[in-house]
């Protein structure tokens, strides 16, 4: 496999490399994979974990009516959270 990259990343590569903090570019980029796949599999469990606790609340009725009322309420908050700056809960985002 050959890779090309953008000469800013072909730089960054190369830093990292010179620096020692890798032996060699494949190792970089073997490392980079490997981080991708752990961030994959970390953002699967989550949700796997986050269906098994709605599938639980279903099962035990805790559940709340989805209305139109309920929605006007989602996008208020949303508009001031956005408003406000505030980062998504890393735990109901990808």
């Amino acid at each position: 496999m050959n890779i090309d990259f953008p000469i800013v990343d072909d730089g960054y590569i190369k830093g990292q490399v010179n620096s020692g903090f890798y032996t060699n570019a494949t190792e970089l980029v073997r490392d980079a994979v490997r981080r991708m796949r752990e961030a994959d599999e970390a953002k699967r469990q989550r949700l796997l974990r986050a269906l098994e606790i709605g599938e639980a609340d279903i099962a035990a009725r805790r559940t709340t009516p989805y209305t139109p009322e309920l929605l006007a309420q989602i996008e208020a908050d949303a508009r001031r959270h956005a408003a406000e700056a505030r980062k998504p809960n890393p735990d109901v985002t990808p």
